[in-house]
C-alpha cells in the first residue's frame, strides 16, 4: 500500500495552532463528529462552512466538499477521505495535488461489502428472483438448480474489498474469475488483467460483480459491448459508482433477454430519481448505496491514527495514486 510523508513546505510553525477541516453530508454526521472528537479530545474540528481563519487548518477529513475549498487552505498538509472511495476529491480541478491524500480502508467495510457480494450472488444463484415472481403469482414451481462448484462468479476489481468478496465467495464453493488494471496474483481466482482480457472474463461469468473505482478509464465500462460479451441468462451486480454502468446499455440487455438480472447499489444520480427506469424494471434489484458503509466509531480510531502520523511526520497510510485515480 503507498504511503508518503506528511509534508508542506508552507506549514505554520511548530507551536502554531491547528484544526482539522471536517465535511460530512450523511444523515449520521454528527455521530460522525461525536466519534472523531472522542478519539480526538485534544483537536479542533472546523465544520465547513465555519472554517474560521483557514491558516490554521492542516488536515481535512472530507466527504464531497464543494470544489475550491481544499485550495483556499494555505497550510494544508493532508486530507482524508471519509470513505474508500475518492473520485468526488479527484475531480476537484483546483485540488492540491502535491497534498497526500488517503482513503479510508477500514476492515469492518470490507467485510459488509463481502457480506453483500455474498447475499446478493447467492440471491442469483438460487434464483430467489424468480421465486419472488412465483410468490407474487402464487405459482408454485421448482427450478432447476445449479451446484456452486458449477458456477462462475468474476469479480472486476481485485483490491481489498475484492480479494475479500473472492475469499468468502470462495469458502462458498464457487469457481472465481478476476480482472483488473494491474497484474495480481488471488488465491483461488483466476486472474486477468488489462483491457484486452475483460471480454473474456465477462463471457466466462454467470454472474459478474464489478467492485472497480471511478477512473477515466473505468467509467461507461459496463456498455453495450460488455453486456453482449456476457453469458446469455447471466447477471451483474455493480456495488462501486454507478458512473461504470450505462443503464440504457443495460435495460436494452435485460429486455432483450441478453442479461437475467441485474442488482444495483450504486447509480449515477443518487439519491435514484422517482421515476426512473430501473426503479420498476422486474429484473432489476436496487439497494440505496448500503454496500460497505463506513462505520463512524471504526472509522474515527483510523482517522486518529492518521491526524497523529501527521502530527509525528510520520508517513500517512493508503494514499492514493492521482494518476491512476484510487
Amino acid at each position: 500500500m503507498e504511503s508518503v510523508f506528511y509534508h508542506n513546505a508552507s506549514r505554520v510553525n511548530e507551536g502554531d495552532f491547528l484544526a482539522i477541516l471536517f465535511h460530512c453530508p450523511w444523515d449520521n454526521a454528527d455521530q460522525w463528529l461525536a466519534a472523531l472528537q472522542a478519539a480526538l479530545p485534544n483537536e479542533e474540528f472546523r465544520i465547513w462552512p465555519d472554517l474560521g481563519a483557514v491558516e490554521e487548518i492542516d488536515f481535512a477529513m472530507v466527504w464531497k466538499l464543494p470544489h475550491g475549498i481544499l485550495s483556499a487552505l494555505p497550510n494544508l498538509a493532508a486530507i482524508s477521505s471519509l470513505g474508500a472511495g475518492v473520485d468526488a476529491l479527484i475531480e476537484d480541478p483546483d485540488l492540491p495535488r502535491h497534498i497526500p491524500i488517503a482513503r479510508l480502508v477500514d476492515p469492518l467495510m470490507t467485510d459488509r461489502m463481502a457480506e453483500y457480494v455474498c447475499a446478493t450472488v447467492l440471491h442469483h444463484h438460487l434464483g430467489l428472483d424468480v421465486y419472488d415472481e412465483h410468490q407474487r403469482r402464487q405459482y408454485w414451481q421448482r427450478n432447476p438448480t445449479t451446484d456452486a462448484r458449477d458456477r462462475t462468479v468474476a469479480l472486476l476489481g481485485l483490491g481489498q474489498m475484492g480479494r475479500r468478496c473472492a475469499q468468502r465467495l470462495g469458502a462458498l464453493g464457487f469457481n472465481l474469475a478476476g480482472w483488473s488494471r494491474g497484474s495480481n496474483d488471488v488465491v483461488g481466482v483466476q486472474c486477468s488483467h488489462g483491457r484486452g482480457n475483460l471480454e473474456g472474463v465477462l463471457q466466462a461469468a454467470d454472474i459478474t460483480v464489478v467492485l472497480l473505482p471511478l477512473t477515466g478509464q473505468t467509467i461507461n465500462l459496463m456498455d453495450r459491448v460488455a453486456f453482449n460479451a456476457m453469458r446469455p441468462g447471466s447477471h451483474v451486480i455493480n456495488c462501486s459508482r454507478g458512473e461504470l454502468v450505462v443503464d440504457a446499455d443495460l435495460i436494452a440487455a435485460l429486455d432483450a433477454g441478453q442479461l437475467a438480472g441485474a442488482t444495483l447499489d450504486a447509480f449515477r444520480e443518487e439519491p435514484l430519481p422517482r421515476g426512473h427506469p430501473l426503479w420498476r424494471h422486474p429484473k432489476v434489484r436496487v439497494t440505496p448505496h448500503i454496500a460497505s458503509l463506513s462505520a463512524p466509531d471504526t472509522a474515527a480510531l483510523i482517522l486518529a491514527d492518521q491526524v497523529r502520523r501527521a502530527r509525528n511526520r510520520q508517513h500517512l497510510a493508503d494514499t492514493i495514486n492521482i494518476e491512476h485515480g484510487y
